[in-house]
């Protein structure tokens, strides 16, 4: 599992060896096959075989149930795209808010949360279509929201499912801590639960190997006290995008590994990830947000 989006000629010395000796080689390798100690129970294993696999990331609970285990991981992976998707699809939502409200609201006007002023301040200023365009823009945040909460609490849960490890449980609890903050009164409230929730994701990705998804986190950490102190601009809002890109990357970065497609370093004229990754981007800022947003 370690070293699945590796061609054999990119294994380290001692997974290749490792490999070797659960009856790889070469041809079985790049060409996603199963060697025939894959066939065989952890116990029919040698203790050297039981060491390679060890080496290539694998226990005796995942090489007796790879089957399940494999199923179980790529479901994870999906859930963890999609809501990332839908994540990138709120950060790009809120860019195109706050510049919309930059450019047609007072400064003032822009921190409240209550509807009773906005309504006043439209039919003071003749400007209903402020309201329609704030309608839209919370139906979709809502919308986004809970899709992108309902996904990173499917992944934390079939998580725990796979492996009941601490990292597992607090991945868990902060698809949950993101749920509750979905689901809040207030704006004030939501923020609070997305700090709870950027922290804990913060602490499930120490032991993980990507720099990208520990700086995504770091980022949305930082801008979750900045949220919380009441800040609101138009650099908050491109922060946030780029942290759920970096989480975006992170998890197209995991497709090819557990699906096995072939395309993680771009040989065969396969794509790599940075032409998936910019093909992607191309069709999401493709489609922007459906609410109309009047020009100045």
């Amino acid at each position: 599992m370690k070293y699945n989006d590796y061609y054999w000629d990119e294994l380290p010395m001692e997974a290749k060896a490792a490999a070797a000796n659960l009856g790889f080689t070469q041809e079985i390798w790049d060409s996603n096959q199963e060697s025939t100690c894959c066939k065989e129970e952890w116990d029919e294993l040698t203790e050297v075989q039981q060491y390679a696999a060890t080496l290539l990331g694998y226990n005796q609970k995942m090489w007796d149930n790879m089957a399940m285990y494999l199923l179980n991981l790529r479901f994870s992976v999906l859930c963890f795209l999609l809501g990332s998707i839908f994540y990138f699809r709120l950060s790009f939502l809120d860019l195109v808010w706050v510049k919309y409200v930059r450019d047609h609201v007072p400064e003032i006007l822009a921190d409240e949360d209550d509807d009773e002023i906005w309504i006043q301040w439209a039919a003071e200023h003749n400007a209903a279509d402020v309201l329609e365009v704030r309608d839209d823009y919370y139906e979709q945040y809502e919308l986004f929201h809970k899709l992108g909460v309902t996904a990173f609490v499917v992944m934390g849960f079939s998580a725990v499912c796979r492996e009941r490890s601490r990292a597992s449980l607090i991945l868990l609890v902060a698809g949950l801590a993101g749920m509750a903050g979905a689901h809040s009164s207030t704006d004030q409230i939501a923020a609070y639960w997305s700090c709870i929730s950027v922290h804990l994701f913060l602490m499930s990705c120490y032991n993980l190997d990507s720099k990208l998804f520990f700086a995504g986190c770091i980022l949305e950490c930082m801008l979750s006290y900045l949220l919380l102190a009441g800040y609101m601009g138009l650099w908050i809002a491109y922060a946030d995008m780029i942290a759920s890109l970096l989480w975006l990357y992170c998890a197209l970065q995991e497709v090819p590994a557990v699906f096995e497609f072939g395309f993680s370093s771009g040989k065969d004229g396969h794509s790599t990830h940075r032409e998936v990754f910019i093909e992607m981007m191309y069709s999401l800022i493709s489609l922007p947000p459906n609410f109309k947003v009047k020009r100045a």
